[in-house]
């Protein structure tokens, strides 16, 4: 009975003892598990926390760039805005000196012009120039040029024969004959220049008035001289150029005069009076709208033999024409 019991003790005590190793087997089992997620956990954390610093250390280095950029450029701006100032006081200074440099050239200009004005004046007092009128039958001729015009277009033959034999320069006779014209109206609204061909002289200007300004007829009379261009020997289409071109029938203040220069007429005069007829009619009062009048230069009349009766042709021409549209001829002679 005893044996029994000891039997049935010793099989409770393993059992027993089984049991608690399987429950403890199963604590540790469990704590194994449990830490390896905790492990696994902690991984992830890190690896997030890594990530989150990463980030924000590359803004940080982005930030820093971004500084060192701003910061450069700011420095790149004051350098340009400083060569700028520096560039803009050079040119301020250049333009000083330029100033300085035109005002003692338009001085220097100034008294070149009043020089040539004391030649071409000591050149006219060697020469013993008389205007006269050329006697034509039967025409009784108004003496002395009408001044009261206020717009005046020149025309000009320039031709070899009117040219210095030596430059093609228009020769000094006519140019002083031009200024004397000049001089005659000492003040106009406008004024222009053609060629016998009926080309502007002044470039950039053809069918406008040009101002009346001392640099305009300074300027001008330096074209004239130097116009590089011939024409020929017929100031006829420049005369109708120039009333079609310049007349302003609706400026009722207009008073327009034409003045020819030249020397020789190579056409027939019926048909020349008769288009200047319908062209520059005369207005109710009985005037023309456009005076014409001409100057013509003795350089043909000196040269029997080379074509004198063109020259007579233009005094003729123009005498008539003078005396029917209200204007004057003036022929030049030199002794």
């Amino acid at each position: 009975m005893r044996a029994r019991q000891k039997r049935e003790s010793a099989d409770f005590g393993l059992s027993f003892l089984d049991c608690i190793c399987c429950g403890f087997g199963a604590i540790v089992l469990l704590f194994v598990i449990t830490m390896g997620s905790a492990n696994n956990m902690i991984q992830t954390l890190r690896d997030q926390l890594q990530e989150i610093a990463q980030r924000r250390l590359s803004k940080m280095e982005q930030l820093d760039a971004t500084e060192s950029e701003v910061a450069r450029r700011a420095v790149e701006a004051k350098d340009s805005v400083n060569k700028a100032m520096s560039r803009s006081e050079r040119l301020r200074s250049m333009m000083d000196t330029l100033s300085l440099q035109i005002a003692q050239l338009q001085a220097g200009q100034e008294k070149l012009m009043v020089e040539v004005e004391d030649e071409k004046a000591e050149i006219a007092s060697m020469q013993t120039e008389l205007e006269v009128e050329m006697p034509l039958p039967d025409i009784n001729l108004p003496v002395g040029l009408p001044v009261e015009s206020n717009y005046i277009a020149f025309v000009f033959d320039t031709s070899g024969s009117m040219r210095e034999t030596t430059t093609d320069q228009l020769n000094e006779m006519a140019m002083a004959k031009i200024q004397n014209v000049l001089d005659s109206y000492p003040e106009i609204k406008g004024m222009q220049f053609l060629d016998a061909d009926g080309r502007f002289m002044l470039r950039g200007t053809p069918g406008i008035w040009l101002q009346d300004t001392p640099e305009t007829r300074l300027g001008a009379m330096r074209v004239l001289a130097n116009y590089p261009t011939f024409s020929n020997s017929n100031p006829v289409p420049g005369i109708f150029r120039a009333i079609r071109s310049l007349y302003q029938p609706d400026n009722k203040e207009m008073k327009m005069a034409v003045f020819v220069f030249g020397d020789e007429f190579t056409g027939q005069a019926d048909p020349v009076l008769a288009r200047l007829e319908t062209i520059n009619p005369r207005k109710e009062d009985g005037d023309r709208h456009v005076s014409i009048n001409a100057v013509g230069f003795p350089t043909v009349l000196r040269y029997p033999l080379m074509g004198a009766h063109t020259g007579m042709k233009f005094a003729n021409l123009m005498r008539e024409v003078a005396y029917k549209h209200d204007g004057a001829f003036i022929a030049v002679r030199t002794n």
